[in-house]
């Protein structure tokens, strides 16, 4: 990871619509520099009355000026933090969201999506943690910025006014920025730790929700509380010694900025006493100190930031790869106070499938393991089933079918017309897909269903007969409004994957693609579930591809491919294939 990477993304960010950087610098710049305005109005007022009151004269009309003077520059002050307040929401939404538009444009186009789908929690994490503490030091910058024009605007004031006192000043400033400049490494170091810890925190919790049943099986209640409480230790170590780190430094640097005053106090309290330091002045120097002491802990803050941010996108590149790294922040047009797009169910029209094609279809992961040339034939009406021994290549040749991953060559016919982008029409109600792991989320029965699907009664009731599961919701205290539990935690496997079917069946696809989808479910209610789908599959006149080595799937195929290592060992109906294929034959008589 080269140490410029974040430089780089940092500056193209700026470059991002760099007039709303602009407006807020100016704005910053307006805000701070009020503070020079009002000491220089307080300086020139306090002077002119002690004048006044010296020489005796009535200074009411001397003063007006400058009172009028502080009104003016505050009024300026609260426009300019109105129009900051506005740009900067404006610029956070713009930074953070171009990150993230480009992050899963990344992840989306990788070949190898189906490996980051399997670690969706991490991605989800990245996305929603780390492009906001990567954005953010863009988001302060300007801010510092202001307060650096101001602070060189300041001490050349002081400068002007009193060389000798306002070194008192800037020594401890420079000791402070030293400090900072020392400390930044050891900040990057914790918060690293700091995000590995959470990390590891976010990924047992989505175990233990995922595993809820083996927990519960193995009686493992009581160990995985103590090893989640030991993590939960860790964390909170590891974000007091971050956070404390951090205050330690602020504390020290802005120590040395008092101290400087202390120092500076006493010089000029001897000065005064001598006549030779009038009290307007000493009250300019008041009035900057304040807001040099917020200099440096901004300062401070931007670093720790930085660091702290180098972290994030060392973690946003390894799930996006450093080849991606110019990708990360390509311009987009992204508007805050536009309406969000529309997108509408089912937009996908119907194509009635008469024939299915599949030839030379062929993709290879990696270590060049995949399925190669896999072709294969059905019409309305019949049931293709796919079989071979685990890591065959069965759910790959359904996950290529799919558009889940890309292939590297053949080709796919529906009705003899070539599908050329598979993923955008092998949808609803094309076609309807169940995967092996049955997928839930954290909502009731209906919303799990339906996924947002608007339909009728009869429609549910019809999907939820041929799942074979409208008995366990007949039997659920508040029927489909039951809640499924954390990512269906409440559910037994075989009721997951019952429900998952239920999901594809309400869709009255053309074509339904299954892997091994009812492997959780109990011997009786599979074979019911068989039942129905035959006599379903007589009625509608739909089509049909399964993964599966069950007995009763494969004597109910009208076609099995039979694979091996990726590659059609042989094909045909069970009982002709039992008789030629012995490794057919072991699978299919066990």
């Amino acid at each position: 990871m080269k140490k410029t990477g974040f430089n780089k993304l940092l500056r193209r960010l700026l470059a991002y619509r760099p007039w709303i950087f602009i407006i807020s610098l100016f704005c910053n710049i307006l805000i701070f520099s009020h503070s020079a305005a009002v000491a220089y109005f307080i300086r020139e007022l306090l002077n002119t009355v002690e004048a006044g009151v010296q020489g005796s004269v009535n200074i009411f009309q001397e003063v007006i000026p400058f009172i009028v003077g502080i009104l003016g520059v505050a009024m300026i002050r609260v426009a300019a933090i109105m129009v900051s307040a506005v740009i900067d929401n404006i610029r956070r939404f713009d930074y953070e969201n171009l990150l993230r538009n480009n992050i899963m444009k990344i992840v989306y186009k990788n070949k190898n999506i189906k490996s980051i789908a399997g670690k969706s929690e991490k991605v989800f994490e990245i996305v929603d943690d780390d492009v906001p503490v990567c954005a953010f030091p863009a988001d302060l910058l300007s801010e510092v910025l202001g307060y650096l024009v101001y602070s060189l605007i300041a001490i050349s004031s002081l400068l002007i006014i009193n060389w000798r006192v306002t070194i008192y000043i800037f020594i401890p400033l420079s000791i402070g920025i030293l400090i900072i400049r020392t400390a930044s490494k050891k900040i990057k170091e914790n918060r690293k730790v700091n995000r590995e810890i959470h990390e590891k925190v976010s990924e047992t919790i989505s175990d233990t929700s995922n595993l809820v049943q083996t927990i519960k099986i193995s009686g493992a209640h009581n160990n995985v509380l103590k090893n989640y409480e030991k993590l939960n230790r860790k964390r909170l170590d590891a974000v007091l010694k971050d956070t404390l780190f951090e205050s330690i430094i602020q504390a020290v640097t802005g120590g040395t900025v008092y101290i400087g005053t202390a120092i500076m106090m006493l010089v000029v309290a001897k000065s005064m006493m001598q006549g030779e330091f009038p009290i307007g002045d000493f009250s300019m120097f008041v009035c900057y100190l304040g807001t040099l002491a917020s200099c440096v802990d901004r300062i401070t803050e931007l670093v720790a930031e930085t660091k702290q941010a180098e972290v994030s996108y060392e973690r946003i590149m390894d799930l996006v790869g450093t080849q991606n790294e110019n990708e990360l922040t390509v311009h987009h047009d992204l508007r805050a106070f536009r309406d969000m797009e529309k997108f509408e169910y089912g937009c996908m029209k119907r194509t009635p499938m008469e024939e299915f094609d599949v030839k030379n279809l062929t993709y290879c992961h990696d270590n060049r393991n995949g399925i190669h040339d896999i072709s294969f034939n059905l019409k309305r009406g019949e049931i293709v089933v796919l079989a071979g021994g685990i890591g065959s290549g069965k759910s790959t040749v359904l996950n290529v079918l799919m558009g889940v991953v890309p292939k590297d060559s053949g080709q796919v016919f529906w009705n003899g017309t070539e599908i050329q982008h598979q993923k955008e029409f092998f949808i609803p109600p094309n076609v309807a897909y169940t995967p092996q792991i049955a997928r839930m989320f954290s909502e009731p029965i209906r919303e799990n269903l339906l996924l947002g699907k608007h339909t009728c009664e009869g429609e549910i009731n019809h999907a939820l007969y041929h799942a074979v599961f409208e008995g366990d919701v007949a039997e659920m205290e508040s029927g489909l409004d039951t809640q499924a539990g954390s990512r269906g935690s409440r559910l037994s496997g075989g009721q997951k994957q019952r429900l998952a079917l239920a999901r594809m069946f309400i869709h009255d696809a053309e074509l339904y693609v299954m892997d091994d989808s009812s492997s959780a479910i109990d011997i009786e209610t599979e074979k019911e579930f068989w039942n129905r789908f035959e006599k379903n599959i007589d009625k509608k006149k739909f089509a049909c591809i399964i993964a599966s080595n069950k007995k009763y799937v494969l004597q109910r195929a009208d076609k099995i491919i039979f694979l091996k290592n990726g590659h059609v060992i042989d094909c045909g109906k069970a009982e002709e294939l039992s008789k030629r294929c012995e490794e057919f034959a072991r699978i299919y008589m066990r």
